[in-house]
């Protein structure tokens, strides 16, 4: 079974641009490609959860990236989804055409382009709101990255939580991030 999980994960590219990363670092997107890397955190005490996201270049450079918080005890892959949403919106308001999107939520990623998917549910209206955002870009790839490939998008979720207000950063890195994509950019 192990191994058939492995020859699985490791054909890459699945239907409507989706493909299974096994990824345990970041990794530059493709020349010409922008990496949206998107996560989403939970507080039980504070009913909120956070949302992240930091675009980088095929250089590793950081060209944005942002904080929001939404207010509510949702459960964790709810939290998922509306950041995907926001970061979608967000790149798209920053004209980034051609996306490799990365989330460490592997119930998010494949539920966009499931078929049985229940889109009835508060989850699935969120991810049928992600479609045609995805839709929207002249290129796009949705894909699964193991959380040590998401660092920095989780670090900007969890900051989100103790965040007054959103914050949004361009062409500048975040500090409580700066280690992070310091360290990914050294691997290049």
């Amino acid at each position: 079974m192990t191994e058939y999980r492995k020859s699985v994960l490791s054909r890459g590219i699945g239907a409507a641009g989706v493909q299974k990363a096994t990824e345990t670092r970041w990794h530059p997107p493709d020349l010409g490609f922008i990496k949206l890397n998107v996560d989403g955190a939970t507080s039980v005490q504070s009913a909120a959860f956070g949302m992240g996201a930091l675009a980088r270049n095929d250089s590793g450079e950081v060209l944005a990236a942002m904080v929001c918080k939404g207010q509510g005890a949702v459960e964790p892959e709810v939290a998922e989804a509306c950041s995907l949403r926001r970061a979608l919106h967000w790149a798209q308001s920053l004209a980034f055409r051609r996306n490799i999107v990365e989330s460490d939520c592997a119930t998010i990623v494949s539920a966009i382009t499931s078929e049985t998917f229940n889109m009835n549910s508060s989850l699935g209206l969120i991810l049928l709101d992600c479609k045609p955002l995805l839709a929207s870009f002249e290129s796009y790839r949705l894909q699964h990255v193991r959380r040590t490939g998401n660092a920095a998008a989780h670090e900007l979720a969890r900051r989100a939580l103790t965040a007054e207000a959103d914050e949004f950063w361009v062409d500048d890195i975040p500090f409580p991030i700066e280690h992070i994509v310091t360290g990914d950019r050294s691997l290049i």
